[in-house]
């Protein structure tokens, strides 16, 4: 179930392909050569990775970093010809004029173009603010090293006084002079922004792109503006907004979203694998209710949808609006909302339209025990059959006992990985539904995660105890939950939930 094992495995490379080239000759020997006349002899050399066939240093490059391939390809004739093939497997492009200019070159090379297989897209905006406005959102620095960590409930009101004593001293905050130099950079930024949304956000160099890269296989969307590492648009001392139109602000990357869905259909690029990732579910509601022209984005999902294999969708359903209600977390969310629109079985009806699915995954942020989740089972399914799936990972849903086990009865022959969280069962009990779950599909791996949990009768188990407040006991019980569960319905046997004594519910 790993995705980062399931990325190698779709791209492994053939060793046939990868092969020195016939003049090469391996250095550990001792060679000689002709300098003014004379020969000289050289030294073995001290490296033994030119010596490595090639499906062994394919091995080794598949585990190193994407900043690392670059240095080894500079080593030697024969590596570079090996490491190559690895190189620029996955390509990160940003809403900005530099990346979307590096993308185009990129696809213009005359090898490394053929490369490519997945390119991640992050199509969030910077807001554009005024000089006072700019410079109060700018972050303060923090000597992280200097930080310890914050203290405890427990704590007395004299260490929380020594930890906040601590981190104001650690904080700096920018000079004069770095301000004035980082805001010619941040109108720059904004200057870019500004051309690429007038000529379609990009559309036409994104297009031309896409078009030279033939092995081209997954697009990453990626609608969460916070950076692993550095921000890139750190010279600039800002970052981009989440602000959802509902709220004032322009949703992340909404626009540049349509823009290149209906680009893909367009090129008619052939994708196997497609993920979008923090994608608030009102991007589907606002272009089919309030956009002119909304059914030709859905007839481009629909399109491009059909050749996929692997399909991932995390929506979130966060607001921020204090007229919604207030879940556990003190978050405003929209649960309600979203559920009243999916259950029109929109969502359902672009899935349907990938005949090859392979691996199912959709989740949400958030699920509320008391009411319901953001959506129902049967309507993210309907009745479709998906002769080839083996792998399906769902996160925060309801569902009915008869839909849930009419699901697993069409899908019993291919199914052979299950991942659950949070799914509430309207009606029956789990120990008997997990049962008929594992006598139908022969499952090879199977995770479960928080809970399961149910309304008629009521019934929750947990699997996963992370609360800082929950008891050492607690999560030890969730662990044993969970590994007693997922080897049950690897191995077969009796639920161990029926175990009142062993999994007791929490």
């Amino acid at each position: 179930m790993d995705e980062a094992n399931d990325d190698k495995e779709n791209i492994n490379p053939d060793p046939k392909v990868i092969k020195p080239s016939k003049s090469y000759k391996p250095r550990n020997a001792t060679k000689r050569r002709k300098q003014k006349g004379k020969a000289i002899c050289e030294p073995p050399s001290k490296s033994h990775l030119d010596c490595l066939p090639p499906e062994i240093l394919g091995m080794i490059c598949e585990e190193l970093w994407d900043e690392d391939i670059p240095a080894l390809r500079l080593q030697c004739r024969y590596l570079c010809e090996i490491v190559t093939y690895y190189f620029l497997w996955d390509v990160l492009v940003r809403f900005n004029r530099t990346s979307v200019d590096s993308l185009r070159e990129l696809s213009e090379h005359p090898f490394l173009n053929q490369n490519v297989k997945t390119i991640t897209y992050e199509p969030n905006l910077l807001d554009v603010l005024s000089r006072q406005e700019w410079e109060k959102n700018v972050p303060c620095r923090h000597s992280t090293s200097d930080i310890p960590p914050p203290p405890k409930e427990s704590a007395s009101q004299r260490e929380i006084r020594s930890f906040n004593r601590t981190v104001k001293k650690s904080t700096k905050s920018c000079t004069p002079k770095e301000l004035d130099t980082a805001w010619p950079i941040y109108q720059r930024y904004i200057e870019e922004q500004d051309s690429l949304i007038k000529r379609d956000n990009a559309c036409q160099d994104l297009s031309r792109a896409f078009k030279r890269f033939p092995n081209l296989k997954a697009v990453h969307v990626n609608c969460g503006f916070e950076y692993i590492g550095m921000n890139p648009y750190g010279d600039g001392l800002c970052q981009p907004s989440n602000n959802p139109p509902w709220l004032g602000g322009e949703a992340p990357g909404v626009e540049q979203i349509v823009s290149l869905i209906k680009m893909l259909d367009s090129v008619d690029v052939k994708l196997n694998r497609l993920r979008i990732e923090d994608l608030n579910w009102r991007f589907f509601l606002q272009y089919e209710e309030d956009y002119i022209g909304s059914s030709d984005l859905f007839y481009s999902l629909g399109r491009i949808v059909q050749s996929l294999r692997d399909i991932k969708l995390v929506l979130t359903t966060w607001s921020g609006l204090q007229t919604d209600a207030e879940d556990d977390r003190g978050e405003y969310l929209e649960i309600d909302q979203c559920r009243r629109y999916l259950d029109r079985g929109s969502l359902g009806r672009i899935l349907s339209a990938a005949p090859d699915l392979e691996k199912f995954t959709v989740e949400f942020d958030a699920f509320n025990s008391r009411t319901q989740s953001p959506i129902d089972f049967h309507y993210l399914v309907l009745d479709t059959h998906w002769s080839k799936l083996d792998t399906i990972k769902l996160d925060s849903i309801d569902t009915h006992e008869s839909d849930w086990i009419k699901f697993f009865e069409r899908h019993a022959a291919s199914l052979k990985h299950v991942s659950l969280s949070q799914i509430r069962l309207l009606d029956g009990k789990w120990p008997d539904v997990l049962e008929r779950m594992q006598r139908l599909c022969k499952f090879e791996e199977a995770h479960f995660d928080l809970d399961l949990c149910g309304v008629v009768p009521v019934q929750r188990w947990n699997f996963n105890n992370s609360d800082e407040t929950s008891s050492v006991d607690d999560s030890v019980q969730a662990n044993r939950n969970r590994w007693a569960l997922e080897k049950f319905m690897v191995e077969g046997g009796v639920c161990p939930l029926r175990d009142e004594v062993a999994h007791p519910q929490s």
